[in-house]
């Protein structure tokens, strides 16, 4: 009877150990992320925690840390060059970390109530930043291997030497979501250096000689100095936006960080001013009354994509769209015209929100984008509070089952797909080894998997969690979540 009462008691000891942990994960208020959760999301959500743990733990690579974004992808990779497909000893994208994955990555670690993991992650990226890439030039690198390091630092990957601003941005964004939620400022010195970083970069001329956005970056491809992207000028934006946040506080060790480094928030002011001209003077649309999706060197790129409107909402805020005579209510409108399709898994049919509309593929067909799903709906959650805010009752509850609705199809596509850890791939689509889907016209292939299985998708996984959540990493929501930096 000892014996038995003893397992009894480390049985018990045991639930309650993991259910602990499990439910010590409410970072942001539960009554207002249940709002837009069905009632089985709801009993699912601590579930669903754990497996979003589990997944990117699974990722990461015991080499350098980093997540892997992609695994089990074809063998097989597609020669713009020659036009033919290449067979390689191993998958393509296998042992492929792509730096904005890893900054949702983190993110979600956070969300999941595990810091620790996200400082892991980030504190890499954070070495990586300082190391040299030229004679004078710090910055990451859009991708990275993970099966590979060295003394010097970490290994280029797929993307080549490519430096970005939107990539390098999300990794400022995440940590900068850490040094809120913690209240820790290990990485603010980290997060301002990449606000210079991009300050530095070449900017867009306005009709009048001042000084626009920035540009996208650098590495081989285009003259990417003279290309500028609207889904990475609103990251950029809501990075300076949340940064000044932080510089408001009456904190004498934020303001002595801020002093050392040499930055202020005139700085940030002058830098968010130039971002909030370049997108109303130069790609915003007034026939269509949204945003187009950048500039290149032929002149402004007037294809629709859907992050310049999930992406813009939550980085500007509706409010200060509002403001700039934008309407976010129009923007939703659009999104819903242009980008909600379905598409096939199985035999059953699922709903979300696709990369860009016909004329941005010209292609006969249509894939949901279970990033671009998650993220719109984030979106959707931003504009629920924001219509509750302003007395709209019908429009708040319009957005808030909304969410439901897509959150539940973004559950459904993963309970179809069947991966490990309720995962999900990039998209709906699920080509053979040598079957090719483009997001936009000519760009970015559909991953394929080995032998045509599904391979699970590190932003896809990410962002489910993340709008699960009703988490908005691009601003403080203080209102529904627990920062320690804002108490």
């Amino acid at each position: 009877m000892k014996n038995k009462s003893k397992k009894i008691t480390l049985y018990i000891f045991c639930i309650l150990l993991f259910s602990s942990s499990v439910y010590a994960g409410d970072i942001v208020n539960k009554k207002y992320r249940e709002q837009f959760l069905s009632q089985e999301a709801i009993n699912n959500y601590y579930r669903m925690q754990v497996k979003a743990s589990n997944y990117f733990s699974r990722q990461t690579s015991a080499v350098n840390g980093l997540v892997e974004s992609f695994r089990g992808s074809s063998i097989y990779s597609y020669d713009m060059f020659t036009r033919a497909f290449i067979y390689g000893s191993r998958g393509a994208l296998d042992a492929q970390s792509f730096t904005y994955d890893g900054a949702i990555a983190a993110i979600t670690y956070l969300v999941c109530d595990q810091p620790k993991k996200a400082y892991d992650i980030l504190n890499v990226y954070k070495q990586e930043f300082y190391s040299l890439k030229t004679d004078d030039t710090f910055g990451l690198f859009n991708s990275y291997r993970t099966d590979k390091k060295t003394k010097w630092g970490l290994v280029i990957g797929t993307d080549g030497d490519r430096m970005h601003v939107g990539p390098t941005v999300w990794i400022a964004i995440a940590a900068l979501q850490y040094t809120a939620l913690t209240g820790k400022l290990d990485f603010l010195p980290f997060v301002i250096d990449i606000c210079k970083w991009t300050e530095e970069l070449p900017h867009y001329t306005l009709k009048d000689g001042q000084r626009g956005a920035v540009s996208m970056g650098s590495g081989w491809g285009p003259d990417w100095s003279k290309i500028y992207s609207t889904e990475n000028i609103v990251d950029h934006y809501a990075l300076l936006k949340m940064l000044k946040e932080v510089y408001a506080l009456k904190n004498d060790k934020i303001k002595e960080i801020f002093s050392r480094r040499g930055y202020s928030d005139l700085d940030m002011k002058k830098e968010m001013t130039a971002i909030e001209r370049w997108l109303m003077e130069v790609v915003y649309d007034k026939n269509k009354k949204t945003f187009n999706v950048g500039v290149n060197e032929k002149g402004v790129d007037t294809v629709d994509a859907l992050d310049t409107i999930s992406w813009t909402i939550p980085a500007l805020g509706p409010k200060r769209l509002v403001e700039l005579g934008v309407d976010p209510f129009h923007l939703m409108q659009f999104a819903d015209e242009n980008y909600l399709v379905e598409d096939t898994i199985g035999e059953e049919t699922v709903q979300g929100y696709d990369f860009t509309n016909y004329n941005g593929r010209s292609k006969n067909y249509k894939m949901v984008w279970f990033e671009g799903t998650g993220f719109h709906i984030v979106a959707m959650q931003v504009m629920a509070q924001y219509a509750q805010e302003k007395g709209f009752n019908k429009r708040a509850d319009y957005f808030r089952q909304k969410a439901a609705y897509f959150l539940n199809e973004m559950d459904r596509a993963s309970a179809l797909c069947g991966m490990v850890d309720g995962a999900l791939p990039y998209t709906s689509k699920k080509p053979g080894e040598k079957q090719i889907f483009t997001t936009f016209r000519d760009e970015w292939e559909i991953p394929r998997g080995r032998k045509g299985q599904w391979v699970s998708s590190a932003s896809s996984t990410g962002w489910h969690m993340l709008a699960a959540s009703a988490f908005d990493p691009l601003g403080f929501d203080k209102k529904n979540v627990s920062y320690k930096l804002f108490k």
